[in-house]
């Protein structure tokens, strides 16, 4: 059996296919998925005009479902334009019959909700079957503000409107929401060259997998390349996120990644034909400047963290062989043997106890000439003039980074995944860890290891941008597969300090992973 993750892209069929199920598949490809169709309308359409619809019986639906469920059930399957109420109510018992045999299925929802005056009524009854028959079986909707506003029924009044409106649709369907920036100046009396997104996910979703997710609430936002050449775009980014979804990536690294390439692709969309056109050609081959800001995570500011005005004091990019050890023998036994890089994590000590060990530690750093990182003791590491400080995600939002800024000490962040990672790179850090690579026993993860695919993306995204090191359970048999990605510097935590001969194999893999620039 072939083991590519299947998404299923039910919409309609537009003929240039800018849009619809023809933009869904080519969105689907570019994450590595494979995007299979089930068909709910044939339209007549272009970039000006739209002339009509045929709409799919719900006969030859059920025999689309049949022949798809047979071959290839989805990972993950993407909602598009739906024809009518009768679509809508027969989409929404068969999800709910799939989900009773599939509990890892995954429903994203893109809503396509424009209505003429005159079908009102016909209008009316499928926005009700929507939120009453199919919301409860989805898992991610993406409205731009048109469609958020038809289905929250309020018009916002400013952009602050726009949180709140994730938040309250969130909590009403019970799913994750991202709300597009699209179309704000059709709601707003605004003329904003920026498109800022909003995600919700409501605190009554308590389905084991979020536990991986990194964030409740968090706003992008991102330079609009332009106006034109926009077609499709909806379709296509729930399409990236569904792709993404089906390889393993959490929601929140999935709409990262997928806005990344949005911009990359839509900075040079060209017209098609004679009219406007949209995101003929997709790439994941993206660099950090065409990811999104995260303006807010959580309950966590950027402004409000960010308050320096310059990076932190620089490392160089190829950090090597990155030992992590809990104790003053192991860290000057391995700066005898000539590591560069190191930490030491003596968790959970009181302060009093803690300070003397970091006094050592600077002291044998000095000795050494290497760099010796200090984790999350940042007032001592400040006190003591540490060459830096590594921080978790949870210490960041505790600690005062600017005082660590301030001091002159190198800052270390730990990340889980690419939104994480994108999050610590705005910080202008020292370095950025990637982590966990493999299953580790050495602590409890509630995010999932991310593996050597997600670590060479993550590798390509911010070659050259920022220091990285790649963390988490990573073996001395894995160290060469870590070291191919081009990632600069590896770091362990047991694959020395339990080893039968320590020193051999710190020689081995120095070889393999070198042992960082000179830190003079």
């Amino acid at each position: 059996m072939n083991n590519t993750p299947i998404v299923w892209s039910i919409g309609g069929v537009d003929p240039t296919a800018l849009a619809g199920i023809s933009a869904d598949n080519r969105a689907i490809a570019a994450t590595g998925a494979h995007g299979v169709n089930i068909v709910t309308c044939v339209t007549a359409q272009n970039s000006n005009a739209f002339f009509s619809i045929s709409e799919t019986k719900i006969a030859m639906l059920e025999q689309q479902w049949t022949a798809l469920i047979e071959q290839c059930p989805p990972s993950v399957i993407k909602i598009g334009l739906l024809a009518n109420t009768e679509q809508v109510n027969w989409l929404a018992a068969k999800l709910q019959a799939l989900r009773e045999v599939d509990n890892k299925l995954w429903v994203i929802y893109d809503p396509v909700l424009r209505a003429s005056a005159d079908a009102a009524p016909v209008y009316n009854s499928m926005l009700k079957a929507i939120s009453t028959q199919l919301m409860p079986q989805v898992d991610l909707l993406t409205p731009n503000a048109i469609e958020a506003m038809k289905l929250y029924g309020e018009k916002p009044q400013s952009l602050d409107d726009l949180a709140r409106y994730s938040q309250a649709l969130s909590d009403e369907f019970a799913c994750q929401v991202l709300l597009k920036g699209g179309h704000l100046e059709d709601v707003l009396d605004t003329n904003s060259h920026l498109m800022i997104d909003h995600y919700a996910r409501s605190a009554a979703l308590t389905r084991s997998e979020y536990i991986a997710e990194p964030a409740k609430q968090f706003v992008l936002s991102q330079q609009l390349t332009q106006s034109e050449n926009r077609r499709g775009s909806g379709c296509i980014l729930a399409s990236l996120i569904a792709g993404f979804v089906a390889q393993q990536y959490t929601f929140c690294d999935a709409i990262t990644f997928a806005s990344g390439i949005m911009h990359n692709a839509y900075r040079d969309a060209q017209p098609l034909g004679y009219s406007k056109g949209g995101t003929l050609s997709l790439s994941r081959d993206i660099s950090v400047d065409n990811l999104p800001k995260i303006v807010s995570f959580n309950e966590m500011s950027w402004q409000q963290l960010a308050s320096y005005d310059s990076a932190f004091a620089p490392c160089p990019l190829q950090l090597g062989l990155y030992p992590v050890v809990d104790s003053i023998d192991w860290l000057e036994r391995l700066l005898k043997q000539g590591i560069k890089t190191i930490q030491l994590r003596a968790k959970d000590l009181p302060e009093i106890q803690a300070e003397p060990l970091i006094i050592q530690a600077i002291a044998l750093g000095q000795q050494y000439k290497a760099r010796v990182f200090i984790n999350d003791y940042w007032r001592l590491a400040i006190k003591h003039n540490a060459y830096g400080v590594h921080l978790g995600q949870e210490d960041m939002a505790i600690a005062d980074l600017t005082a660590i800024n301030r001091a002159g000490l190198r800052l270390g962040l730990s990340t889980h995944g690419l939104f994480e990672a994108l999050w610590a790179a705005q910080f202008m850090p020292s370095y950025v860890a990637l982590g966990h690579i493999f299953a580790t026993q050495t602590k409890d993860m509630p995010s999932k290891p991310q593996g050597l695919d997600k670590l060479a993306a993550q590798v390509n995204i911010f070659k050259g941008a920022v220091p990285l090191t790649a963390i988490g359970g990573i073996s001395r048999e894995r160290v060469p597969a870590v070291a191919a990605t081009g990632i600069g510097s590896v770091a362990l935590v047991t694959a020395i300090t339990k080893a039968d001969n320590p020193e051999l194999v710190t020689d081995e893999l120095i070889a393999c992973v070198g042992e960082g620039a000179d830190h003079g």
